[in-house]
């Protein structure tokens, strides 16, 4: 939480170690909360990191946004063409989730930042100023960012899942789960 966001590879290395560390060690220590069914404590510890998960994936996402040119400091610079084959638009908008310039945009400014950045390399410079190098680059920031909010997604359906426990009173998060003996399918929880 303490690093400062920016892009250097060490850095990254080291901070992308540390933010996944935390969030499996959040994620078992509410797993454990709440198969020993202490719901509260689980709800508490999950919404107290869950929201200090969400500040540094902000913090990141801006950094790494930023760019130079205003026309592709935005998440929507991704679903520009050099990025198409390389990008989803599932991936564009994911990063858009955790990007607090981009989160709070109506459609029609959606669409203006994605016509921006469209333009911006279509202009006659844009191989000179956008080499295959940078291209690699925004490709890897995309990858990190979406790595992030993969993680901020997944502690915050857990916050769901403690819910759900609570909600249902159970004494331990094992009854609602599939035990070791069911085949491996893919199971719905019931919600209420």
């Amino acid at each position: 939480m303490q690093s400062t966001p920016e892009l250097e590879a060490e850095l990254l290395l080291n901070s992308d170690v540390s933010i996944q560390g935390w969030a499996v060690a959040t994620i078992t220590e509410a797993h454990l909360l709440l198969q020993m069914g202490q719901h509260q404590e689980a709800k508490g510890m999950l919404r107290e990191e869950v929201e200090k998960f969400k500040t540094v994936a902000h913090n990141w996402s801006n950094s790494l946004i930023k760019e130079g040119n205003s026309s592709l400091s935005t998440a929507y610079r991704f679903s520009a063409s050099p990025f198409a084959e390389y990008i989803t638009p599932e991936r564009v908008t994911r990063i858009k989730d955790i990007s607090p310039s981009d989160l709070s945009l109506n459609q029609d400014q959606v669409r203006r930042k994605k016509n921006e950045a469209s333009v911006e390399f279509e202009m006659s410079y844009a191989q000179e100023r956008y080499p295959k190098s940078w291209i690699q680059k925004q490709i890897a920031i995309a990858e990190y960012l979406d790595s992030l909010s993969e993680l901020l997604a997944r502690l915050e359906s857990l916050e769901a899942f403690a819910d759900l426990c609570e909600s249902r009173n159970l004494k331990s998060s094992k009854e609602i789960l599939p035990d070791e003996n069911a085949p491996s399918e893919l199971y719905l929880l019931p919600a209420d």
